[in-house]
């Protein structure tokens, strides 16, 4: 029997290793080597490494030891060799033959349980990261029906409230009862004149009837604009529209004197008028006069004339068979013209007399009908000024102030109409709210200089700006939505940039100087697509440059498979011609 003992071989349960010297058994039948089994019990504070729930305890005194030779005698170990000798050498390297091991163990007993917790650990990311996009989801809805509701007429909930807090006064009989609805029937009129007056008379507060008006066009542009929000281009399509540009800067350009001959050159501001399928350009220029140009027929539709002082703001909105036309002046009057679009003969419809200053911007409201007609002015005096137009005369509604000193040269109105953002002779942006006539914000750029030209994109997200006192000034970039800067556009080779206009998809953005016209990505700013041949150095005026530039044609289209026929004109102080490319 002892023979069989001492023949017989024992396996390591913790390392796998045979023959073991000093095999001992757990109370859980395992069979280990007694002094890796006692180093384990010491690292893991006297725990039973083979239980798997780890609570079972275990000592030095329950294992129990196997005999593996014939005799029970006791040996005396032998003394602890020197370092320096072969054995002692052989012993250290077991030893951490033994360690590793035993940290393999470990480590795989680790890696299991780090397997399992990042397994947890995903599901659950997984699962915040969707119930994360389904409160946002619901924000966004929640936030477009607060915005429709903030939208409404709040003249109208006013009134309703008012008329649901006053009780009826009870009439013992039915005849006082008659008698005071009649009275009160016969005096609605004059309450609602004496509202219309006293609205009239507040110069400060846009009446309660035109912010109706312009709400319910606002509603309209908003579901318009977020096709351009929207808009994403495929690799295929953006290739193609730049070389688009490209073919259309590389083509011939076509130059159109709308000055009169005796007047000194310059083309001081521009826009462009669609109707249908016939486009013009709207011009200022020295000589008191401004143009109205069919870019389709090549023919000047119309020549404005009646200013007190050079033209050096324009705007222009088609209105069933007829455009308006409005003009402002150095005079400091704005005017608002009739061009019929059958050929007939343009007309005066009124002019009105800015407050103080002169206008450094005109807008026709897209709210205005045939009927009524809305017209903001922006005045070099920090003033903005709401004029209606009904049939008879430019009547003023409302005058908007900034802070007492402050100087605006330049101004543009948000594509929905609610939004107007005025320039100032100090680098700084005020955003006007229309809706409340308050300031929503003030913003600071450009070192202080003048902003001479600013412009919003068609998704209403970003407005450009520059300032052209001095050569290649940079262009600001402003987030609409966050109030701040979000990029700078450094111009090379242009000069003094004179204008600025997003294309009407918002995908790029033309600026025009001096010396070129550059076309721009949006969102990658600093890429140019295509330069324009240089016109000739215009001549500095006082306060700046001026100039414009316009886009023009089918556009890129904001759908697969739509766009076509592009062009792009451009006009700039010193220089009689506006020049077109694009166009035949």
């Amino acid at each position: 029997m002892a023979q069989s003992n001492a023949n017989q071989t024992f396996i390591c349960a913790l390392t796998g290793q045979s023959p073991l010297t000093d095999p001992v058994v757990t109370p859980s039948g395992y069979v280990c080597s007694r002094k890796l089994l006692l180093t384990k019990l010491a690292e893991n504070g006297g725990v039973d490494p083979f239980d798997s729930a780890g609570t079972r305890r275990l000592d030095e005194s329950a294992l129990v030891e196997l005999t593996t030779g014939g005799s029970s005698a006791a040996a005396a170990p032998p003394r602890p060799p020197k370092a320096t000798s072969l054995p002692s050498l052989l012993g250290m390297l077991q030893n951490e033959f033994d360690a590793v091991l035993l940290e393999l163990y470990d480590t795989r007993k680790a890696l299991e349980e780090t397997r399992r917790e990042l397994s947890s650990a995903l599901y659950q990311n997984d699962a915040a990261v969707r119930v994360v996009a389904r409160v946002v989801q619901e924000r966004d809805v929640a936030r477009g029906r607060l915005e429709e509701f903030l939208a409404g007429d709040a003249a109208q909930r006013e009134a309703a409230a008012a008329a649901s807090s006053v009780p009826a006064a009870a009439e013992p009989q039915k005849r006082g009862r008659e008698e005071e609805e009649a009275s009160s029937a016969a005096d609605a009129p004059a309450k609602k004149a004496k509202t219309d007056e006293d609205d009239a008379s507040d110069l400060t507060k846009i009446p309660s009837s035109e912010l109706t008006a312009m709400n319910a066009t606002w509603k309209i542009l908003t579901k318009g604009r977020k096709a351009i929000a929207k808009l994403k281009r495929s690799a295929e399509e953006t290739t193609k529209n730049e070389a688009l540009l490209t073919e259309l800067a590389d083509g011939s350009e076509k130059k159109v004197n709308l000055g009169k001959s005796n007047a000194k050159a310059g083309v001081l501001c521009m826009t462009s008028v669609k109707s249908g399928d016939v486009e013009y350009i709207i011009s200022g220029a020295h000589g008191k006069s401004a143009f109205v140009y069919n870019v389709s027929s090549g023919q000047i539709a119309a020549t404005l004339t009646g200013a007190g002082g050079d033209v050096n703001a324009v705007d222009g909105m088609v209105v069933g068979d007829t455009m308006l036309v409005v003009t402002g002046s150095v005079d400091g009057f704005a005017r608002l013209y009739s061009v019929p679009l059958n050929g007939d003969e343009s007309s005066l419809l009124g002019s009105a007399e800015l407050s103080k200053g002169a206008p450094i911007n005109v807008v026709i409201h897209p709210s205005s009908t045939a009927e009524e007609a809305r017209i903001l002015v922006g005045s070099s005096d920090g003033m903005i000024e709401l004029y209606k137009y009904s049939g008879d005369e430019l009547k003023l509604l409302t005058r908007l102030e900034s802070e007492e000193g402050t100087k605006y040269t330049s101004g543009c109105m948000h594509p929905d109409g609610f939004i107007y953002i005025a320039g100032t002779a100090e680098g700084s942006l005020i955003v006007w709210d229309l809706k409340t006539q308050a300031v929503a914000g003030t913003l600071k750029g450009h070192d202080g200089n003048p902003i001479d030209c600013i412009t919003i994109s068609e998704n209403g997200y970003h407005v450009a700006t520059s300032t052209s006192s001095s050569p290649n000034s940079p262009i600001n970039i402003w987030d609409l939505r966050k109030l701040k800067l979000s990029a700078t556009i450094t111009p090379s080779d242009v000069g003094s940039v004179t204008s600025l206009a997003f294309d009407p998809t918002a995908t790029y953005l033309a600026y025009s100087g001096e010396e070129s016209t550059k076309v721009c990505v949006v969102k990658d700013w600093e890429r140019v697509v295509c330069t324009f041949t240089p016109p000739k150095k215009g001549k500095k005026s006082k306060g700046g440059l001026s100039g414009g530039v316009a886009w023009g044609g089918q556009g890129f289209g904001l759908k697969e498979g739509e766009g076509g026929k592009v062009w792009l004109a451009t006009g700039c102080e010193g220089q009689k011609p506006v020049r077109f490319w694009g166009v035949e």
